[in-house]
């Protein structure tokens, strides 16, 4: 009995593992330092208060939703002021879409535009892997790039998840 427990278990593992490498969860993220070239243009809402408020997760849905029936056209995005981390699971962020511009689009009731403005250096980290498992990648991997290149960060994150192509972050270079 104890040693179908055993392959039982490790059959489980395989599988999640499985899962976690083809949703992109073993792939290391490019990281690079760069300015940007154009501003970013994001359509959402503006949320502050605890990352596991009832309040914060809808906000996320609701952006899919509006995607999807194409109410309004663009990949999801955020903007988080904050390290939620540091901040003891407080969030500033503006969770919405990015879009290509703010004139051809009508916004829903409630939304509003937010500009990420062009020519600041920040670090970006890339990698095609899905939304499940991308942050985490994409975080560490702007951390471990800034304290080997000596970068002190700001407390601006910009994370895009395209429908195609590789997830990003942003992360604002003081």
């Amino acid at each position: 009995m104890t040693r179908w427990l055993f392959l039982l278990f490790i059959g489980v593992a395989a599988v999640a593992a499985g899962i976690y490498a083809y949703l992109g969860g073993f792939r290391a993220p490019e990281v690079t330092l760069i300015t940007t070239s154009q501003p970013i243009y994001l359509a959402g809402r503006y949320f502050q208060g605890r990352a596991d408020s009832k309040e914060f997760g809808p906000l996320f849905r609701q952006a899919q939703q509006l995607q999807e029936s194409g109410q309004l056209r663009g990949d999801l995005g955020n903007v988080y002021y904050n390290d939620p981390e540091a901040a003891g699971d407080t969030v500033k962020a503006f969770v919405g879409l990015i879009v290509s511009d703010t004139t051809t689009q009508a916004l829903p009731s409630g939304y509003r535009f937010s500009t990420f403005t062009s020519g600041q250096r920040v670090v970006r980290a890339r990698v095609q892997a899905s939304y499940m498992v991308a942050p985490d990648r994409l975080y560490s991997g702007i951390k471990h790039f800034a304290e080997a290149q000596k970068i002190k960060l700001g407390k601006v994150y910009v994370e895009r998840f395209p429908a195609q192509g590789p997830v990003e972050v942003l992360a604002l270079v003081k």
